[in-house]
């Protein structure tokens, strides 16, 4: 039985994915969240992390630099969920079923982005095992309005987007450096606003080796003992967002090859929790030497083309 508390400091709680961080620690049986009080790494704002036994970066990546050094200098270690050290060498960059772990003795881990986070766990295991070629990469993704964080935008009002999706920061977006750096081979990457919340869905096109068949089996064998990720049999409704909002899960599927022998692999996930804050949930757990579904929600059991979406988030 897991009985120690641990008080893990938490910078940016106002924030979408940090209030959906702030909450899950709340439910922790083993985390106790404190909420910074200042705005800037001031060394009142320091001292009050002193016991922590890490703190967790919900804001953007400029302020995050500054909080990592001071918290750094303090002996303090730092969860940043902001994108200002998935590219630092050295640095454990989190997700668990790919990268396993981080050392105990870090001082530093990256959250990946939400993006980044759909695309790698679609592609990696096929490029680790051989299954598809490292190039051509092409990636649409498509998300709600969330993953744009708390910033006032014209193509973000209710107005711009209602009834309506659109192409946004095409050739541009920050996301394709981090995700070509961990795939280890060059991609397209092209991205769509859609008129939701939560949610991301992102289809990749990839060249196979063999078949789409073995790129399928690929997956179900690499993710076999993983409970929060979801191979289905075959692409379909079992794809949707709304399959996976309030959850930890992502959910996977491979089509069959078109006629110009690409074939589409489906990878879907809730921005705010796998694509944020469960999954730095899940890294501050291994960190601390916990089991890394603490604290989260109980992996679906059950995902298919059969089953009907969720109507609301989970709890």
């Amino acid at each position: 039985m897991i009985s120690d508390s641990h008080t893990i400091g938490l910078v940016g709680a106002r924030g979408y994915a940090g209030q959906v961080l702030h909450a899950l620690l709340m439910h922790h049986k083993c985390m106790d969240p404190r909420i910074a009080t200042h705005r800037d790494p001031t060394p009142d704002a320091i001292d009050a992390f002193r016991d922590c036994r890490a703190v967790a970066l919900a804001i953007p990546e400029g302020p995050a630099v500054g909080w990592t050094e001071a918290l750094r200098a303090a002996g303090i270690r730092v969860l940043d969920l902001s994108g200002a050290h998935r590219q630092t060498e050295g640095i454990h960059y989190g997700i668990p079923e790919l990268w396993g772990a981080p050392d105990a003795d870090a001082t530093v881990v990256a959250n990946p982005g939400c993006y980044p986070t759909a695309t790698l766990l679609a592609l990696v295991p096929l490029l680790r095992g051989g299954a598809v070629e490292a190039s051509p990469l092409a990636v649409v993704g498509a998300s709600g309005t969330s993953g744009a964080g708390k910033g006032l935008r014209d193509d973000l009002h209710f107005s711009a987007l209602f009834g309506n999706t659109f192409p946004y920061k095409v050739g541009a977006h920050r996301h394709i450096p981090e995700i070509s750096r961990h795939l280890g081979a060059p991609v397209t990457f092209v991205t769509q606003l859609l008129p939701i919340v939560r949610g991301i869905l992102v289809t990749a096109f990839v060249r196979p080796t063999r078949s789409a068949a073995h790129v399928l089996q690929t997956l179900q064998a690499f993710y076999a003992d993983q409970p929060y990720v979801s191979v289905l049999p075959e692409p379909g409704p079992g794809c949707g967002v709304a399959h996976v909002v309030g959850s930890h899960q992502a959910v996977l599927a491979v089509g069959p090859a078109d006629d110009g022998g690409l074939v589409p692999v489906f990878a879907t996930i809730d921005n705010l929790m796998r694509g944020a804050a469960s999954q730095a949930l899940a890294n501050l757990n291994l960190w601390l030497g916990l089991p890394a579904e603490s604290g989260l929600p109980t992996p679906l059991q059950h995902v298919g083309n059969d089953v009907p979406p969720m109507p609301r988030a989970l709890p």
